[in-house]
């Protein structure tokens, strides 16, 4: 049985990118360089909120698998018993045990239940880091547009997006320190995922 997994934090970084370099422009007459950068992964995987964030999301990740273990356990203990009770029969002596039908039609239907269940759960997952994501970056965005402001730069790039910079224009330790000053925690709760539209006929 496959399980879900919480997507790698360079997926937050990457969505980060946009928001710092859409952050508005100092004025005019500023007089320092026209750019910092912020690495955004840093922050994300040092700051105390964004490992609070994470944390919260990996307690989520847990109570779903823990959800989805009691009919994952039954699937795989019952697998195994209809192999062995199979086992030697042809399958027109299987179709003649009506018990023995009527238990694989039953690990079916729950197969089919649990499939569906899982693949809900991973919407919602996905969905609960959506969130979590937003609500991290409305945390963030006024931190790195004051440290932005006070360098006199006009536009926040993202590290990742940078081939070569003097160390100078850096401003991630900046952004840091004011994050873990002011936000320590991210409020991170389940999620229903909307329902998946259904392709136009």
């Amino acid at each position: 049985m496959r399980s879900f997994i919480l997507r790698p934090f360079h997926a937050f970084a990457a969505a980060l990118v946009l928001t710092l370099v859409a952050l508005a422009a100092a004025p005019a007459h500023a007089q320092s360089g026209a750019a910092v950068i912020v690495n955004t992964e840093t922050i994300l995987t040092q700051s105390l909120a964004g490992r609070d964030m994470a944390q919260r999301l990996q307690a989520i990740q847990t109570q779903m698998q823990g959800e989805l273990q009691p009919d994952q356990t039954w699937l795989q203990q019952e697998g195994q018993a209809l192999a062995q009770a199979r086992q030697g029969q042809t399958d027109e002596q299987v179709r003649a045990n009506s018990q023995l039908v009527r238990r694989f039609e039953e690990f079916e239907r729950r197969r089919q239940a649990f499939a569906q269940r899982l693949a809900t759960l991973e919407r919602d997952m996905q969905y609960t880091q959506l969130m979590a994501r937003q609500e991290f970056n409305r945390q963030l965005t006024p931190i790195v547009r004051e440290v932005m402001q006070a360098r006199n730069a006009q536009i926040v790039v993202d590290r990742s997006t940078v081939l070569l910079a003097n160390e100078g224009v850096d401003a991630t330790q900046d952004v840091l320190r004011l994050m873990d000053e002011r936000v320590r925690t991210i409020n991170v709760t389940r999620q229903t995922a909307p329902a998946p539209q259904q392709p136009q006929q």
